[in-house]
């Protein structure tokens, strides 16, 4: 190679690294202006936007890849560590109840959405207290309780169950534990009896002093479905399914399209819940339900390749009989 061409190259790779760190400025700057992380000290600002470096690399490398079918953006856990990304999930390892749901001979839709349904309140959010499964157990507890008993859904407490089950709380659980203590504690209160508040705290349910929304059986709280027949026969049925899902990390920052990564990672057991089903550009997906709040993934929900048992959402398939 000549000196000149040496030079060229040299001065070709400088421009390409300082237009790179102009664009990683800008999108730095754009992400603040969108999520404020308040007065931070020179530390705490320089690590934010190191992890921010970070997750900005993966997401322009994963978007740039025409074959995706789903599209990555920045949003607030895009500064967070792996640690405090954690804190988000909190669904234990789950076991396989005894009660198998039987798949039924009948024709079922093509399609089922329930996002906009009367019986499913708003996405709601988890925030720092690893309550995942708690947000799980309570949604399929109000919409079966809300399709079964007519009219629209009574918002119940996820407070009781962190509380009351006595597993682990904010330190992670499982769906199908809450479902069983609401089948022999006197049912689930309403939210405005007992209120979320983000972090553990003591029982204080009481039959007596608080407004109950809904009772599990107690004959078959916890009902396993756990293949893809079963999972929209349940649906068309007008209940909806908890699941757990081993996500991968593209899965926080998820924007848009159909969730596919099969890097499903076995340290991130979240639980969801499925919702509806249906197909994009010959691609079949699971509607599903976050409790990260409307920020996150599209106003809250994330369609998820269906028919692949994607991560375990589909052997991990639960719903619950309410009285």
């Amino acid at each position: 190679m000549g000196k000149f061409t040496f030079v060229v190259v040299i001065m070709m790779a400088l421009a390409a690294g300082i237009h790179a760190s102009a664009d990683l400025e800008v999108a730095w700057q754009d992400y603040l202006s969108r999520f404020p992380m308040g007065v931070q000290t020179k530390t705490e600002y320089g690590h934010r936007k190191s992890l921010f470096s970070e997750t900005h690399a993966r997401i322009v490398k994963h978007n740039s890849n025409a074959a995706a079918t789903f599209q990555m953006e920045h949003n607030e856990f895009s500064t967070m560590s792996e640690d405090e990304k954690k804190v988000r999930l909190g669904a234990l390892e789950s076991e396989r109840p005894a009660l198998v749901h039987q798949s039924s001979s009948r024709q079922l839709p093509t399609s089922i959405d329930y996002r906009t349904d009367a019986c499913l309140p708003p996405v709601r959010e988890q925030g720092g207290c690893s309550s995942c499964w708690a947000f799980s157990a309570t949604a399929t507890v109000e919409f079966n309780k809300c399709k079964k008993a007519g009219g629209t859904a009574r918002d119940l407490s996820e407070q009781q169950l962190v509380d009351c089950v006595r597993i682990n709380g904010c330190n992670g659980g499982l769906p199908q534990n809450a479902w069983r203590y609401l089948s022999t504690n006197g049912g689930q209160a309403t939210e405005s009896s007992y209120a979320y508040n983000f972090v553990n705290g003591t029982c204080h349910f009481s039959t007596s002093t608080m407004s109950i929304g809904a009772q599990v059986s107690s004959s078959s709280p916890v009902e396993l479905v756990g293949t893809v027949d079963n999972m929209k026969t349940v649906l068309a049925g007008k209940r909806i399914l908890s699941v757990i899902m081993q996500l991968p990390t593209s899965f926080f920052n998820y924007g848009n399209g159909i969730f596919n990564d099969v890097n499903c990672l076995a340290k991130n057991n979240h639980a969801m819940n499925v919702v509806g089903y249906g197909t994009l550009n010959g691609v079949d997906y699971w509607v599903v339900r976050n409790s990260w709040g409307k920020w996150w993934g599209a106003a809250g929900y994330v369609l998820v390749r269906r028919g692949v048992n994607l991560c375990k959402i589909e052997d991990s398939s639960i719903t619950t009989n309410i009285v």
